[in-house]
């Protein structure tokens, strides 16, 4: 009996025994593994260090040739940025093939040399794909457009990977994001184990309504390993019952080169010749229709001398009206950097909110002309309306600038400002009237805000990358927004004001640290009819940490003050310490101005003192939550400090978030420590890319 027990017992040692090797072996193996792998994603981290610059050649051409299919659409696809040119054909299927000419790594955008295309200017429809056809796959933002590379550094901490071994020369690498968000792709890709160079690679993404496929082929040695030779492109939008479908193939770095004398040109013949490989079925035979459809025309054209007049409602007002209204429009002026831009009339992406005007809608006109590379002549028109206040809001700045290098310019501004509120012209007309107007009811008088008008003259240039010096003059014109208040009151409906200026600005550590500027103004009598006098100064630092790429920390400390004002001042204007009165979204800096703060102490204080901090990041907060969180694509958390003759302290926290549709801020007021109020503020970004 004892015998039979130890032999049991002997029996299941050895098996636990064998169970605790195996799992010791199969732990080192994956530990091992593991360490392989680090190992291999860690040399395609480092790859393009490895890599010398000095071969890469100035000037690339590619080849680039695309087919589109509407597979379903309805009248709304009219009012999608550049799908206006496809919406008023009959057609569903266009394509095109055009050959530019580009330096890779320079700031300087391609040109198109040779462009053919089955119908006019559809080479611009989802023009917001061009983003994924120079992919850098080795930077931090593989696109223009912001989505992060799962083959930098930096952005590890968003993306889960495998690697699996397909040969001693090749492995496969999959990755996917930790967290679904339209900033970050999915897909896979081939590399070499020995370099970290990668062979291949494919990816799956959606951003800006479009969801894609894109595979690109690398190149195989040196400098251009680090750049595609090939792109296959495929991808879809779908809105509101619309359905597009487009195919887009790229060849870089192709062997015929053209002079570069030739822009634009549509002629099909210099398009055969560069082509680097035959055309696909599909496309060869809507170009067969297209010739066909011309040579009919061609021979059926009217050969009188009385020309045919056009048809007024569909070529003036259908095309060339509905092209402006629904559309961008640029014109070039004689020469491919001179030109006028105009944005769409129609958007409603130039809708906006916020507390004080209500909805505002705003629209933008820009006038380049350039005389060469370090002088142009810079005009825009940019305008708002306000529906609350009523109110027609313009800046038009017109510059000359004759050193770009040294940010060299001279410029005059013409706008009108928000409406200012200052009760010190009430206080005012109440202490002069008091006997004389004793009946009268001040307190339904409105008396307190009015209209500014203003012109701002600048001469501006940097001495050197930490000093820049400016100076010009301001001048302002208000007037009473009710006229009739005024009269009863018999109060002054004209008050100017006429200063010269000078700014200064330090930059210690030079462009990428912090900023500090000052500027002294002097208000003078008798200027253009002025009637005010007063000296002010204003100092200010601010600093924009790019703690990455996406990753933003900013942070503003200022303070301005009257150091001598006479009684009939009523306005005191700050430069830093002010309202956009056209507000234009994201992108417009939310992050330095007081979203809740009332606009009355904007105006009426003696001197101020103000902090801004802003802290902005892809996937902070939000992005963990179910459903919402993947369509958040950067958010910012704000808080904002002031310190007045008027308030002591205001404090202003905000939390705000930007996506694909639109962009939205929520910002807590609190004046000496109570609860001041909330304010929102909103703006839309669909199509904003585009």
């Amino acid at each position: 009996m004892c015998k039979r027990i130890f032999f049991v017992s002997l029996s299941a040692m050895r098996r636990w025994m064998f169970f605790i090797l195996v799992s010791i072996l199969t732990m080192e193996c994956t530990e091992a593994r593991t360490r392989m792998d680090s190992v291999l994603i860690n040399r395609v981290f480092n790859y393009r260090q490895t890599i010398e610059f000095n071969q890469f050649p100035d000037e690339m051409s590619y080849y680039t040739r695309f087919y589109i299919k509407k597979s379903k659409r309805n009248p709304i696809l009219w009012a999608v940025p550049s799908m206006y040119r496809i919406a008023r054909h009959s057609e569903r299927e266009f394509a095109g093939e055009t050959w530019n000419k580009f330096k890779p790594y320079a700031k300087e955008k391609n040109f198109t040399q040779v462009s053919i295309e089955t119908a006019s200017g559809v080479h611009a429809v989802m023009g917001t794909v061009e983003n994924y056809l120079k992919p850098d796959i080795y930077e931090v933002l593989m696109t223009q457009n912001g989505m992060l590379s799962p083959f930098h550094r930096q952005n590890a901490f968003y993306y889960k990977y495998e690697i699996t071994r397909l040969s001693s020369n090749n492995a496969e690498i999959t990755f996917r994001p930790r967290v679904y968000n339209t900033k970050l792709v999915s897909g896979y890709a081939v590399v070499d184990p020995k370099t970290g160079r990668i062979i291949s690679v494919t990816f799956f993404g959606e951003f800006d309504m479009i969801r894609f496929t894109l595979s690109a082929t690398m190149g195989e040695e040196g400098p251009a390993s680090l750049f595609p030779v090939r792109i296959d492109t495929h991808s879809g939008f779908k809105f509101l019952g619309n359905r597009i479908e487009a195919e887009h193939y790229s060849r870089y770095a192709v062997t015929q080169n053209l002079n570069d004398s030739i822009r634009d040109s549509e002629d099909k013949a210099i398009m055969d010749t560069l082509r680097p490989e035959p055309l696909p079925e599909k496309i060869a035979r809507l170009y067969e229709v297209k010739d066909s459809l011309d040579s009919i025309a061609w021979a059926n054209r009217d050969t009188s001398n009385v020309e045919k007049k056009p048809n007024f409602v569909k070529k003036i007002l259908w095309d060339s009206f509905a092209d402006h209204l629904l559309n961008r429009t640029r014109m070039s002026l004689g020469n491919n950097q001179s030109y006028i831009r105009l944005d769409p009339l129609l958007n409603p992406l130039y809708f906006g909110y916020n507390n004080y005007k209500g909805i505002t809608y705003k629209i933008k006109l820009r006038l380049v002309y350039t005389f060469n590379d370090n002088q142009d002549i810079y005009l825009q028109f940019k305008g708002g309306y306000a529906f609350k206040q009523k109110q027609f809001y313009f800046n038009v700045p017109f510059r000359l600038t004759f050193n770009k290098k040294r940010d060299g310019y001279v410029e005059l501004m013409v706008g009108n400002g928000n409406h200012i509120s200052n009760s010190s012209v009430r206080e005012r007309l109440q202490e002069i009237h008091k006997d004389s107007l004793q009946k009268l009811d001040w307190d339904k008088l409105e008396l307190d805000y009015f209209k500014d008008f203003h012109v701002r003259g600048i001469a501006h240039h940097n001495i050197n990358d930490h000093i820049s010096i400016g100076g010009g003059f301001n001048f302002h014109r208000r007037t009473p927004v009710d006229y009739k208040s005024f009269h009863k009151a018999k109060g002054s409906t004209d008050y100017r004001s006429f200063a010269p200026y000078l700014e200064l600005q330090y930059r210690p550590w030079g462009w990428k640290s912090i900023i500090l500027s000052g500027s002294y103004e002097r208000g003078i009598k008798n200027v253009a009819r002025s009637d005010m006098e007063y000296e002010r100064i204003e100092l200010d630092a601010s600093w924009k940490k790019y703690l990455n790429p996406l990753r933003i920390l900013s942070m503003r400390l200022g303070t301005g003050f009257y150091t001598n004002r006479e009684n009939t001042a009523y306005f005191l204007d700050y430069s830093n310490f002010s309202r956009d009165n056209i507000p234009g979204g994201w992108n417009d800096d939310w992050s330095g101005d007081f979203q809740v703060l009332n606009s009355h102490f904007y105006n009426s204080s003696k001197y101020y003192i103000r902090g801004n901090i802003t802290y902005e990041s892809p996937m902070l907060i939000t992005y963990r939550i179910p459903l919402i969180g993947r369509f958040i694509e950067t958010e910012r958390i704000y808080t904002n400090i002031l310190k007045s003759s008027q308030v002591n302290p205001y404090i202003e926290f905000g939390y705000g978030f930007t996506n694909r549709l639109f962009s939205m801020g929520v910002f807590l007021g609190l004046n000496n420590w109570k609860y001041d109020g909330i304010g929102f503020q909103f703006g839309f970004e669909l199509f904003n890319r585009w």
